[in-house]
């Protein structure tokens, strides 16, 4: 990425990466519904969701790869990204071998254990069977990925990651065209999943033939790479649990009608990562390159990122958080505006605060220290169950709302601290962004004392005045420092 417009086409790929298929699926979602059944594609939904966390298998060695190679680039060290690849690979292979040998073990025991008709118990353990035989290549697709992001070939990361994310509900379609049940659904979704792996692999080699005569096993380079994805791991496992734990304690101790009045808005609303997210997962290999040479160029970086992800992400909140009462009543029912929207309001604090984090956590990654985040995560996990429960018995869902827009609001002021002082700078920007960020939540507040529509509507235009001024010369000056030559930080 050698200018400005480089690094922002690049995020616009990964966006268009999530946004697409998203689209698909909500398009493609009640036509299997009414093809299927409820229950097919209830299990169709296991099978999406083993697709999706059995990544952690790769021992966050995708990501690993990604700096590690991303270094080596920055470092000049181009010819050691051969034996580099080669080794993760290898690593990777062995660990889809254990993953899938574990789903078709557990098979058996996993549809004895889930509540399905008798007649489809069988049918659901050949569709388990078959998808474990694609794991192992759903794994390896992470690693080929890792270097492509490493090489900042955002646009071959997503010319494989769009079509992929479309099969995900267009090929059970397809397959349904030929013959009916779970079985012709699990075999379009296991031939997409070789089929990405077999197109990741040959982008690599065409993009860098030294790779298909240098991809050889060392096992000095085991241990960088397992050492960093191990903590990727845990934050990986640890992270999630945190995630879905609200969910399942307000449907223990409140209601399952609690849980559609919380995790409805929740889905939504946290939709809007798509965004920060996109940013981040450009600028990761950005700073594991630039940081070998130079911390104040890095430093340039991550504060611009973070001025740009807090100018792009509040209108999006604003206008949520305004309209939160109307949206819900419009969308689902004025029963859900009466019960969510005040949960809707706080969580949609939070993924403003949230996405912060993701900036600050990102530079953290891409020097290496992931053990950072991984700590604090088991450190939080057990006060915040603690305050999970507590929350939930006496102040409902708005409670449990609260406590994770708390626990994010920490771990963004922590993961902040962290980088300034990795980067050698001082906590004056983390005081400003603090401020900042109260200065905002603070007028988004007032709108819970507006009951003129117009007053509030006068308040959503102000802040996006002002995002309207601010945002468009921060996103430039991002684009100038992230697309800096490397050699010209090493003073080449």
């Amino acid at each position: 990425m050698n200018s400005g417009a480089g690094f922002f086409r690049n995020a616009l790929w990964s966006l268009w990466g999530s946004i697409l298929p998203l689209g698909v699926g909500l398009a493609t979602m009640p036509v299997l519904v009414s093809k299927l059944g409820i229950e097919r594609f209830g299990i169709l939904n296991l099978a999406w969701l083993l697709v999706g966390y059995f990544s952690l298998f790769d021992f966050g060695l995708g990501r690993a790869l990604t700096r590690l190679v991303a270094e080596k680039l920055g470092s000049g060290l181009v010819e050691e990204i051969g034996d580099l690849t080669g080794t993760a690979i290898a690593v990777i292979r062995w660990f889809g071998v254990i993953a899938g040998t574990s789903v078709a073990c557990m098979a058996p025991w996993l549809v004895d254990w889930l509540s399905i008709s008798v007649a489809l118990k069988e049918e659901t353990l050949t569709s388990l069977w078959i998808l474990s035989l694609a794991l192992p290549f759903v794994l390896l697709s992470a690693g080929w990925r890792g270097v492509l992001e490493a090489y900042g070939r955002f646009d071959l990361v997503n010319w494989v990651r769009i079509p992929l994310g479309v099969a995900l509900f267009v090929a059970p379609l397809l397959s349904l065209l030929f013959a009916d049940g779970l079985i012709p659904v699990m075999i379009s979704l296991a031939v997409t999943r070789i089929a990405g792996w077999w197109v990741s692999r040959r982008m690599c080699l065409r993009m860098c033939p030294d790779l298909s005569a240098g991809l050889r096993f060392k096992k000095t380079m085991v241990r960088p790479l397992v050492a960093f994805g191990g903590w990727m791991t845990i934050s990986n496992v640890v992270g999630p649990l945190m995630v879905y734990a609200d969910r399942f304690l307000i449907g223990g101790l409140l209601s399952a009608v609690a849980v559609a009045y919380y995790a409805t808005p929740y889905e939504i609303v946290t939709r809007l990562w798509i965004v920060s997210g996109a940013l981040t997962g450009v600028l990761f290999p950005i700073v594991a390159a630039r940081l070998v040479s130079d911390f104040g160029a890095v430093r340039l970086v991550y504060r611009y990122a973070m001025r740009s992800v807090f100018g792009l992400m509040l209108p999006a909140v604003a206008i949520l958080y305004v309209f939160a009462d109307e949206g819900l009543a419009w969308w689902l029912g004025g029963d859900f505006a009466r019960q969510g929207a005040g949960a809707a309001r706080i969580l949609l604090v939070g993924v403003f605060i949230n996405a912060l984090g993701q900036v600050s956590i990102t530079v953290l990654h891409g020097a290496g220290r992931a053990d950072w985040a991984a700590k604090l995560h088991l450190f939080e996990l057990p006060f915040y169950l603690v305050a999970l429960v507590f929350a939930a018995e006496r102040y409902g869902i708005e409670g449990v709302a609260i406590v994770w827009m708390l626990r994010v609001l920490f771990d963004m002021i922590v993961m902040t601290v962290l980088a300034e002082r990795l980067l050698l700078a001082r906590d004056g920007f983390v005081i400003q962004l603090i401020v900042a960020s109260i200065c905002v939540m603070s007028l988004l507040w007032m709108v819970d004392f507006l009951e003129s529509g117009w007053w509030r509507l006068g308040l959503l235009c102000l802040i996006l005045l002002a995002c309207g001024i601010f945002l468009p010369g921060q996103l430039r000056q991002l684009g100038r420092a992230a697309s800096r030559p490397v050699k010209n930080l090493q003073g080449q």
